[in-house]
């Protein structure tokens, strides 16, 4: 079935609606209840915070959002798509279009410079970014302040470039929402505070939703949304004030 992914859906209906989710996994023979009736809605713009201890499911709905995963029970419905309707290739094209991926050990590719890295994933992709993926990528270190380094490997790297570098390859095939999972977890105090003024600006400077999946209480500092979980449920949902 050819489906054909909008970057920008209704402005109306919620950029990611979560209907009652449970997820379920097997460890052996026990069943392990990773989310237990989780309902969520997250309109366009703004960084939302999954807080939540180890296993809270935090990551586990963080997988969800971004078609990692699909839900045991009830729906996820992202940019207007049914994650689970989907089959593993249509998944996978999704998440080229829609969704930038932030990861805790950055994931860059060690082999390629800093500009290679963050222009891979429109390289892997058809997205038509109405410019030359080389200046596009160029721009996004610039902004991230690696103007300096486009040609460097990333091993010379120190963590809080790395990281930034991992912000602007999120960012690359413009997509509506970027998911980071722990994004501060390997980075000092001061580097994460960086890392994250970068991360806010750049992102309401390209209109993305940020969803930040975190047991970083300083992470809450540069958030609009607080959203708590334990033991897979939902605990509570508070709009940071002025946010």
């Amino acid at each position: 079935m050819e489906m054909n992914f909008e970057k920008d859906g209704s402005a109306a209906s919620p950029l990611i609606q979560i209907r009652d989710v449970g997820k379920m996994y097997m460890m052996g023979e026990t069943e392990v209840n990773a989310l237990r009736g989780v309902t969520l809605a997250v309109p366009r713009g703004g960084i939302v915070a999954l807080m939540g201890p180890s296993g809270s499911g935090k990551s586990t709905l963080l997988n969800l959002i971004g078609a990692l995963d699909v839900p045991s029970t009830g729906s996820v419905v992202v940019n207007g798509t049914d994650i689970a309707k989907l089959s593993r290739d249509e998944q996978s094209r999704f998440r080229n279009v829609t969704t930038g991926f932030i990861f805790q050990n950055f994931n860059l590719v060690p082999v390629l410079t800093t500009l290679e890295n963050v222009m891979l994933p429109a390289q892997l992709g058809s997205n038509d970014l109405g410019e030359p993926l080389a200046v596009r990528g160029t721009k996004l270190l610039e902004a991230v302040g690696l103007g300096k380094q486009i040609n460097q490997s990333v091993n010379r790297l120190s963590g809080g470039q790395m990281q930034r570098v991992a912000i602007a390859r999120a960012l690359m095939n413009k997509p509506p929402i970027i998911l980071a999972d722990e994004p501060t977890a390997n980075l000092d105090h001061d580097t994460a505070d960086t890392v994250l003024t970068v991360l806010r600006e750049l992102c309401e400077r390209e209109g993305a939703t940020v969803v930040v999946a975190t047991h970083d209480g300083h992470v809450l500092e540069y958030c609009h949304r607080i959203v708590r979980l334990k033991d897979g449920r939902l605990l509570s949902d508070e709009l940071k004030e002025g946010a």
